[in-house]
């Protein structure tokens, strides 16, 4: 996938893009959809390692929460064959109702951890899916989103290169409930400026600055007619040259196989064109990037 991603976002797409206004848009719309393609599957390699580890740590729950479950079981049957169908005494009574909601408890937990496997597969899933099909616009739950895409970008950089850690700062507000949107899109959106985050961070932590601590942190807040979503990281900042070209197609300042030139575009027409919404950015060199999106209410 690497060398499929050097093919594209190298000579060929500049020969191309130079070529443009001698050629048919039929065939430069063709190579943007092969583009496209061909990255969203770089993009969903990346992600294996992320996914795999995801999912590992609710399975583990699973287990272990499974073996606790059997343990509570044997013991509430234990208490029920020692009085072999007399009235259970009062202590007996507390100590079976104990059991019983701590089962309750664990058994609850299991839901959720398997909830949260199911929903990494269907959204990986979904990613894969023909990008011809109807975008489907429904409820979703944001601020879980945010924090589960989060972690399976950084995952999915981890990896790439198990030395890179960051520390996350998730402020997210419960206000923003549940907001009607293409979930599959916007975990797009999400991959890609955290990616892109994650990169800043690891290029400046190589630097080795004293006193450098890695921090991404991930905002979301309900306004009056629209959530607004913050993703900041500290690391190499965007030049003021840079940063008025990053939306543009086919525009990196990655070396080559380690950027498209797609990902903003795309996060933009996502954003902006599909959600109605804004997309900007800010940024220090040498200190910080943040990207803001903000999507309205009203779709």
């Amino acid at each position: 996938m690497e060398k499929a991603n050097k093919l594209i976002d190298g000579e060929q797409s500049d020969a191309l893009l130079q070529q443009k206004d001698g050629q048919p848009n039929e065939e430069l719309d063709e190579f943007k959809e092969r583009f496209v393609q061909i990255n969203k599957l770089a993009e969903i390699g990346q992600l294996t390692a992320g996914i795999l580890h995801e999912i590992q740590n609710p399975l583990n729950f699973i287990n272990n929460f499974s073996r606790l479950s059997v343990d509570l079981v044997g013991e509430i049957k234990e208490i029920l064959e020692k009085k072999q169908g007399q009235p259970l005494t009062e202590d007996e009574q507390e100590d079976l109702l104990f059991l019983l909601n701590k089962l309750e408890g664990v058994n609850t937990k299991v839901g959720e951890n398997g909830g949260r496997i199911g929903r990494i597969i269907q959204s990986m899933l979904a990613q894969t899916r023909s990008e011809n099909k109807t975008v489907q616009f429904e409820p979703v739950d944001l601020n879980q989103l945010l924090e589960e895409f989060t972690k399976l970008a950084y995952q999915g950089i981890r990896g790439e290169d198990r030395s890179f850690n960051v520390s996350f700062l998730f402020q997210l507000d419960p206000a923003v409930g549940l907001v009607k949107l293409a979930a599959t899109e916007i975990s797009r959106v999400v991959l890609n400026l955290v990616n892109n985050a994650c990169y800043a961070i690891n290029e400046k932590r190589k630097l080795a600055l004293e006193g450098y601590t890695p921090q991404l942190a991930v905002s979301a807040v309900r306004l009056t007619d629209l959530i607004e979503i913050k993703i900041r990281d500290n690391g190499m900042g965007i030049p003021d040259a840079v940063k008025e070209k990053i939306f543009t197609l086919f525009f990196t300042t990655k070396p080559v196989g380690k950027g498209s030139g797609l990902g903003l575009a795309l996060s933009r027409d996502i954003v902006t064109v599909m959600h109605k919404g804004h997309l900007s950015v800010v940024s220090e060199p040498g200190n910080f990037t943040e990207f803001t999106i903000q999507l309205p209410l009203n779709l």
